[in-house]
């Protein structure tokens, strides 16, 4: 519980800086001659009535990506469709200015799409490795993820500025929530949840917990001093009352 899987915050971060994610808008096909009507040709430009170039279909563009890109009637950039080199597909949305609000592609098996500026405040959706992400960016670094681990198990983690981990929680396998507070530095202080039916709160050193208090599912609570060593110290009971 010390924090989130790294490659998962790293992967987030990548897919937005690469720019996006697709769905399966491009089919793989071999073309072959087709006759006496087939053009072949790098690029072909299309231009509006007025003359002005309104969308380009390369076969490599700017970028090295097979591509159609489109523009607005001031010449700018506003929608490309296409394929990296590497056969990654890749859909890319501007705004009027020419900068990228909305990017998707699939690469390998993990499809991402990334909404917002990249470089101010951006949402991504995705699935890495099977499990379905949802991240909020500020400025490239991820505050706030929601996931599903491999068994359905949903978490809920918030991150400081520095990208450490703050809040986690989750809901386990048992049904049983639990809540973690990390300090700045993303190390473990404090969690607390229900535990086969018992309420806990365990507080720690960072390394181990030092006390922890608790109410048992029969209505006995109980205070548990530990040592830096970890060795139980003290411990406090108190039968519950009983029933009337």
């Amino acid at each position: 519980m010390r924090g989130q899987p790294g490659w998962m915050i790293g992967a987030m971060l990548l897919a937005s800086m690469v720019g996006g994610a697709a769905s399966n808008l491009f089919l793989t096909a071999r073309l072959g001659a087709q006759g006496g009507d087939v053009l072949t040709a790098s690029q072909l430009n299309i231009v509006d009535s007025e003359g002005r170039l309104r969308a380009v279909l390369a076969g490599s563009d700017e970028r090295g990506m097979t591509s159609l890109a489109f523009y607005g009637p001031d010449g700018t950039a506003r929608g490309v469709i296409g394929v990296d080199p590497d056969g990654t597909p890749v859909l890319l949305f501007n705004n009027p200015a020419g900068v990228g609000r909305l990017s998707a592609s699939v690469r390998d098996d993990d499809p991402v799409i990334s909404v917002g500026n990249d470089a101010a405040r951006s949402v991504l959706i995705g699935s890495f490795g099977g499990t379905p992400v949802v991240g909020l960016s500020d400025r490239g670094r991820t505050r706030l993820q929601m996931d599903l681990g491999q068994e359905g198990t949903p978490r809920l983690s918030l991150f400081n500025s520095a990208a450490q981990l703050g809040v986690s929680l989750t809901v386990g396998n048992d049904e049983a929530p639990l809540v973690s507070l990390f300090d700045p530095f993303g190390v473990q202080r404090l969690a607390m949840g229900v535990v086969q039916g018992s309420t806990v709160l365990n507080l720690g050193d960072g390394s181990r917990p030092r006390l922890v208090l608790g109410v048992a599912e029969d209505g006995r609570a109980s205070v548990a001093f530990y040592d830096a060593a970890g060795t139980l110290e003290r411990d406090v009971s108190a039968e519950p009352e009983p029933q009337r």
